[in-house]
């Protein structure tokens, strides 16, 4: 990269998305409204595995109901793309090391990432989570029911029409034998239909 080229912006949205909602769905339609104005791309990052989270769906099926994600929403001319760094990774995962791992791998690139208000009240206890909220540039998503405390020094608020809708609550009802297709998008909805 010369020295008159600026990195290309990427917004990244991390989650278990297991499964998609109509909350993500909402939130990466913000993402891609913003990556509109500011010629960036988008990438959703599957989380892996944490000490605080277990998935439980194969690396397959995370990537296609991702794919009925990105069905769901309208892309308008962005690029949208799955990075499977975590996904990929055998040993559990912190953050900061997504972050450092990502940045050296796309140098050329300036990563915006987006966060829920719950995350981001808590990061500074996470791993080296008081540099998270120093350096990282952030978009973040208040969430229903948890206000938001704090703010990154690089972060701003990401307008989105929050719901309610948790993955929970669909995996609940799919173990009912009990329609979800208010809580998830049109071709998530048809992709646990098929599975």
């Amino acid at each position: 990269m010369n020295s008159f080229e600026h990195p290309k912006e990427t917004i990244i949205y991390g989650g278990a998305f297991n499964p998609p909602t109509r909350a993500h769905q909402s939130i990466l339609q913000a993402c891609i409204n913003r990556a509109m104005y500011a010629d960036a791309d988008v990438w959703l990052l599957p989380s892996g595995e944490r000490a605080d989270k277990h998935i439980g769906v194969s690396r397959e099926q995370r990537i296609e109901l991702i794919g009925a994600l990105c069905a769901d929403v309208a892309l308008r001319g962005v690029h949208v793309d799955i990075e499977t760094q975590e996904l990929d990774q055998a040993e559990q995962t912190e953050t900061f090391e997504t972050v450092m791992k990502l940045q050296e791998r796309f140098p050329d690139r300036s990563f915006t990432w987006v966060f829920g208000s719950d995350s981001v009240n808590t990061m500074a206890q996470w791993h080296n989570g008081q540099w998270l909220l120093d350096n990282l540039p952030m978009l973040v998503v208040e969430r229903p029911g948890t206000p938001l405390q704090q703010l990154g020094r690089y972060a701003t608020k990401l307008p989105v029409d929050m719901m309610q809708e948790s993955s929970t609550q669909v995996r609940e009802r799919l173990a009912a034998n009990l329609p979800v297709d208010d809580l998830v998008g049109t071709s998530v909805a048809r992709y646990l239909a098929n599975v």
